[in-house]
C-alpha cells in the first residue's frame, strides 16, 4: 500500500512527538529522581513560567511609574487673510514653535516609583508562591507515583509467597490430609490480591497523568521507576516553623508588600491637593522684525478637592487598612495550616517508627509461626491466610505513612517558604 502525502506527514508527526516523548524521559533519568523531576518541573511548568513572566513585567514598572510626563510639541502658523501667505511680508502673520512640559510636585514621582516597586516586589512573592506550590504538588504526586509502584512491588512478592502457600494447600488436599475449602480460600485470596493489583495499576496510569501535567508533557508520556520512599525525621520544633513562616511564607510577605505600598498610596492621595506645573518657551518668526521669544508657567489649580483628592486620600486610606486586615489574615492562616500539617507529619513519623520497629516484625513472626505451625498440622489454613493478611495489610499502611509524611513535609515547605530540615 503506497503512503501519500498526508500519510508521510502523519507518520513525521508521530516520530517526532516519540522523539520528544524519549527525550523528556532520558533528561528525567531512570530510575525517577525527585531532585530531577523538581528541576525539570522549575523550568517547564506552565504555573510557574506564566508567574515569572507577570514578574518580569511588574519589574519593568517602576522606571515607567517615576518619568516625567512626555513633553509637548507644538507649531501653529498665524496668517492675515484667506487667499494668501505673506508670511515675511507682514508683520502680522507669523510662524511659532513652542514646547511644553508637565512637572509634577517634588517627591510625587518618586511615590509612584516606589508604589510600582512595592508591586513588583509583591508579583515575585506571588511567583515565589506559584512555584512552592506547583514543587509540593510535585513532591505530593511523586510520593504518592512512589507510593504506588511500593505497593505493587509488595503484592507482587506477596503474590508469588501465597501461591507457594496455595501449592502446599494443594499438596496436603491431594495427599487426603487437607480439605477442599482450605483450595478455594486460597485461590479466592489469590484472586483478591490480583484485584487489589488492577486497581493499584489504574492509580499508577492516573498519578502518571498528573505528575505529567505538572511537568508540561503528554499525559501519556512514559516515567521511569520512582526511588522508593525513605523514613524520614522532622527535626523543627512547631515554633520553629511557625517563626520561619511568619519571616518566610511567600503570602506574608507579599501581604506585607501590599502595607508598605499602601502606605505610599496614601502620602501620594495626600500629596495631590499639591499643584503641578507646566513650563513652556515659545519661538515666533514674523515678518522683517526680529525674532520673537516667550516663556510661560502654568500652575494645576486643585479646585475639586473636596471631591476629588479628599475622596482619594478616603479610598487610598481604605486600601491601607484592608492591606493590614489582609496581613494579619494571612499571618493567622499560615499559623493554622502549620499547625495542622505539623500535626499530620508527626503522626505519620510516629506510626512509621511503631510500624517498622514493632508491628512488622511481630506480623512477619506470626506469619512464619503460622507456616511452620501448618506444615506440621498444629494449625489450621484459615489460621495461616489471617497471619499473611494481617501482615500485608501493615505493610501496606507503613508504605502509605511513609507517603503521608512526604506529602505533610512538602505542604509544609509551601506554607513555610522555606526547607523544612529532616
Amino acid at each position: 500500500m503506497r503512503c501519500g502525502l498526508p500519510c508521510l506527514v502523519a507518520i513525521a508527526f508521530v516520530v517526532a512527538a516519540a522523539s520528544r516523548a524519549g527525550a523528556a524521559a532520558d533528561e528525567l533519568g531512570t530510575p525517577l529522581r525527585l531532585d530531577a523531576v523538581i528541576a525539570y518541573a522549575r523550568q517547564h511548568n506552565p504555573e510557574i513560567r506564566t508567574a515569572q513572566a507577570k514578574w518580569r513585567a511588574a519589574g519593568a514598572r517602576p522606571a515607567q511609574a517615576g518619568a516625567l510626563p512626555d513633553p509637548m510639541l507644538d507649531l501653529a502658523y498665524h496668517n492675515e487673510s484667506l487667499d494668501r501667505l505673506p508670511l515675511g511680508s507682514s508683520e502680522f502673520t507669523w510662524l511659532q514653535v513652542g514646547a511644553s512640559q508637565e512637572l509634577p510636585f517634588p517627591g510625587k514621582l518618586g511615590l509612584k516609583r516606589v508604589i510600582a516597586a512595592r508591586e513588583a516586589e509583591r508579583m515575585g512573592e506571588d511567583a515565589r508562591r506559584v512555584e512552592l506550590d506547583v514543587i509540593a504538588r510535585v513532591k505530593i504526586a511523586y510520593a504518592e507515583y512512589a507510593h504506588l509502584h511500593a505497593l505493587l512491588d509488595l503484592l507482587r512478592r506477596d503474590r508469588e509467597l501465597l501461591r507457594k502457600l496455595a501449592r502446599a494447600v494443594e499438596a496436603k488436599y491431594a495427599v487426603g490430609q487437607g480439605i477442599q475449602q482450605d483450595v478455594l480460600r486460597a485461590q479466592v485470596e489469590l484472586s483478591l490480591l490480583m484485584e487489589r493489583e488492577t486497581t493499584l495499576e489504574q492509580r499508577r496510569e492516573s498519578e502518571t497523568a498528573a505528575l505529567n501535567a505538572l511537568l508540561d508533557r503528554p499525559a501519556s508520556a512514559p516515567l521511569g521507576m520512582a526511588e522508593h520512599l525513605e523514613e524520614r525525621h522532622l527535626k523543627q520544633t512547631l515554633e520553629d516553623l511557625t517563626a520561619a513562616a511568619l519571616a518566610h511564607a511567600p503570602e506574608v510577605r507579599a501581604a506585607d508588600r501590599r502595607v508598605a505600598g499602601g502606605e505610599s498610596m496614601v502620602a501620594l492621595a495626600r500629596r495631590e491637593y499639591l499643584p503641578d506645573f507646566v513650563v513652556r518657551a515659545d519661538y515666533l518668526q514674523k515678518a522683517a522684525l526680529l525674532p520673537e521669544w516667550q516663556v510661560g508657567l502654568g500652575i494645576k489649580v486643585p479646585l475639586y478637592a473636596a471631591t476629588k483628592q479628599r475622596a482619594g486620600v478616603e479610598e487610598a486610606t481604605a486600601e491601607l487598612a484592608a492591606a493590614h486586615a489582609a496581613g494579619d489574615g494571612a499571618r493567622r492562616d499560615a499559623e493554622a495550616r502549620i499547625r495542622d500539617l505539623y500535626a499530620r507529619a508527626r503522626a505519620s513519623e510516629r506510626l512509621i517508627a511503631l510500624y517498622h520497629t514493632t508491628v512488622l516484625p511481630q506480623a512477619g513472626l506470626a506469619l512464619e509461626a503460622a507456616t511452620s505451625a501448618y506444615s506440621v498440622g498444629k494449625v489450621d489454613f484459615l489460621t495461616v491466610l489471617n497471619s499473611f493478611t494481617v501482615s500485608l495489610e501493615y505493610e501496606m499502611r507503613y508504605h502509605e505513612e511513609l507517603s503521608n509524611f512526604q506529602k505533610a513535609t512538602a505542604e509544609l515547605e509551601a506554607v513555610v517558604g522555606a526547607p523544612v530540615e529532616d
